[in-house]
């Protein structure tokens, strides 16, 4: 069994913010590393909030907001060693497009999306590659 720390991004691959730092900052961030989802820490490290591309949209360009105003405080979280299963179901029921990954109150990672995306084409490629090849009989006739 796939567990989240097999398919997530790690701490040290992530681009994060303070929650002082400007929603324009961050849309410069997303657009630089072209990502979706920033992590909001405080000085010591520890996870505020979330900010996604759907939230830097909606914050729109009404003046220099902060990344506290719109950050995403009430966060659904998974541990590294979560079923990539459960994990799947939770992003689901609660419609999220990110969950942090957190294991003693640190943050050590983010699953996205995109990171079931990349489970379900290898699971694809390996179904495919054990399908056996259709006899010639098999093949319909283009007449």
């Amino acid at each position: 069994m796939l567990d989240i720390s097999d398919i997530m991004t790690p701490r040290q691959n992530l681009v994060v913010v303070q929650p002082d730092a400007t929603v324009d900052d961050v849309r410069r961030i997303m657009a630089e590393h072209r990502i979706r989802h920033v992590p909001v820490l405080d000085a010591s490290g520890a996870l505020l909030g979330l900010v996604a591309r759907t939230d830097v949209l909606l914050a729109g360009s009404d003046g220099p907001r902060q990344v506290h105003e719109v950050m995403v405080h009430d966060l659904d979280t998974v541990d590294e060693r979560s079923n990539v299963r459960n994990a799947a179901v939770l992003m689901l029921q609660r419609k999220r497009s990110c969950l942090p990954v957190i294991r003693d109150g640190e943050l050590r990672g983010l699953v996205t999306d995109a990171d079931f995306l990349g489970v379900a084409i290898t699971l694809m490629e390996q179904l495919e590659s054990v399908e056996p090849e259709p006899d010639e009989g098999d093949i319909p006739n283009e007449h």
